[in-house]
């Protein structure tokens, strides 16, 4: 892992990491560049045994504002000298996301529009300042859904209210974000932080093994039937019962003392 980027920051403190998206002077819109940092960094966290939480935001006054359509503009002037061909989209930075084990906490700081807003999705929790601003704008620019915002929008707010968001392509505030159910808290901007933390610190003190066997979980029941999902959360369960974490934290709780948990 590189030790500096420029496109991204990363921290981190104790058992959680902080990831901020760095080019506050393009409202942190996604180029060739981020896209690959993001890729390096996250292939690296997969292997961090310490790592416990994330939490994603964005540097300055928005969360990202999607791709950079300087980079769009550039992309679609070549193709058209060479004929109009071009590679396959590829939905590679929001895989990338999806595949952490560990739980990642979006803090939406501002705009998060686009690809931004598709980014967020793929996070486990999503906490907004009360000036932060959402949509799935893909229309407006004359794109479809990405990075797999047409599978996860519908299952978090419903096929109705997704129908609507995207073929509208509308701008929407914090407040009716989480009346639909894509945040579940509001905060005032100066507290979006320290409430980010909180969560993922109260996250990174639960058993490592049982809060990833739970995402995994999660995740598998998206895609899944009841019976696949009760087959599945048989093995997640004895894996958990099976292991050091679950006896400490049992043994813990009969001595009222803090557990001290070690990840398997």
């Amino acid at each position: 892992m590189k030790t500096s980027y420029k496109t991204i920051l990363w921290t981190k403190e104790d058992s959680v990491g902080v990831l901020r998206f760095n080019r506050p002077e393009r409202l942190n819109a996604l180029n060739l560049e981020m896209h690959q940092e993001l890729a390096d960094l996250l292939s690296h966290l997969r292997k961090d045994p310490e790592l416990r939480s994330v939490i994603v935001t964005g540097e300055g006054e928005a969360f990202c504002a999607g791709g950079d359509l300087h980079r769009f503009r550039d992309e679609a002037r070549r193709h058209r000298e060479r004929g109009g061909a071009r590679e396959l989209f590829s939905n590679n930075l929001s895989r990338a996301f999806l595949s952490m084990e560990i739980p990642l906490i979006a803090a939406i700081n501002g705009t998060a529009v686009g690809g931004g807003f598709t980014l967020a999705l793929t996070c486990d929790l999503r906490i907004a300042s009360e000036g932060a601003r959402f949509g799935a704008v893909f229309a407006r620019v004359g794109l479809a859904p990405e990075y797999g915002s047409s599978f996860l929008l519908p299952r978090i707010v419903g096929l109705t209210r997704a129908a609507e968001l995207i073929l509208t392509a509308r701008i929407f505030d914090a407040q009716e974000a989480l009346g639909m159910g894509l945040l579940s808290e509001v905060v005032p901007a100066d507290r979006l932080m320290e409430r980010a933390r909180e969560l993922a610190h109260r996250i990174a003190s639960l058993p490592p093994l049982a809060v990833r066997m739970a995402k995994r979980a999660i995740r598998h029941g998206l895609e899944c039937t009841l019976s696949q999902a009760l087959d599945y959360e048989e093995l997640a369960e004895t894996h958990c019962f099976s292991s050091h974490d679950h006896q400490e934290a049992v043994e813990a709780f009969l001595e009222h003392r803090d557990p001290r948990f070690q990840g398997f």
